[in-house]
């Protein structure tokens, strides 16, 4: 989602794996392509809304970088903030749970204590697998992007973003040392550059069991052979 200046170079955001943080780093180096909107497009779109910016120029990126993440832990950290930021969407997964409860009156809510002590009891008793079975279907092989609710884009797989095209992968373990090595790829100086941490977790992730950390494997498991 942000191209080089030079359009050679392209950076993919794939949700819960530092992409807050690589557009506040690589805009300062390169062109932001979805702006306020924050949207998290796949290479393809990334590329049309690239030429829909630059109707003069072929684009056509000679290096595209994404993170991947280890499955297991980027469910947590899409539990956390879940959890932490959108209150309204567990009404809208299990609004049984919040009968006699009003909704939070914002759809996103950075600071968590300032959501209703009930309406919190009630999300963090939440199990993290009831999340993942309210999740849709793992996607069709070839099918990329299917439809699902805006506030959950961010539990949809990896390999959505990162298949069907020559992606280079960058472990999000090393994120750091990666980021800097896209800004020098961006002509940019990737020793110097500083970086934040936005979206990140407000305290430590939750610890899975054997048998969740199994199940969320299960339902990534396209994600794995990355």
């Amino acid at each position: 989602m942000i191209i080089s200046h030079d359009r050679q170079t392209l950076f993919i955001g794939v949700p819960k794996n530092g992409s807050q943080t690589a557009r506040a780093v690589l805009g300062q180096v390169g062109v932001d392509l979805v702006g306020e909107l924050g949207r998290h497009p796949i290479a393809r779109e990334a590329i049309r809304l690239a030429e829909a910016r630059f109707p003069d120029e072929a684009i056509a990126p000679t290096a595209i970088y994404a993170f991947w993440r280890d499955p297991v832990e980027r469910f947590c950290s899409a539990v956390e903030f879940h959890k932490r930021c959108l209150p309204n969407s567990f009404i809208q997964l299990f609004p049984d749970r919040f009968v006699g409860i009003e909704r939070h009156p914002r759809w996103l809510e950075p600071d968590p204590n300032a959501i209703n002590l009930d309406m919190r009891a009630v999300i963090d008793s939440v199990p993290p697998l009831d999340i993942l079975a309210a999740l849709p279907p793992p996607p069709v092989p070839g099918v990329s992007l299917q439809p699902r609710g805006s506030n959950l884009s961010f539990y949809r797989p990896q390999s959505e973003w990162l298949g069907g095209t020559a992606v280079t992968i960058l472990p999000f373990a090393d994120y750091e040392a990666g980021l800097r090595e896209i800004v020098d790829w961006f002509g940019g100086d990737g020793v110097s550059v500083e970086i934040p941490q936005i979206n990140a977790a407000a305290g430590p992730l939750s610890e899975l069991s054997m048998y969740e950390a199994e199940a969320v494997r299960a339902y990534y498991a396209g994600d794995l052979p990355l």
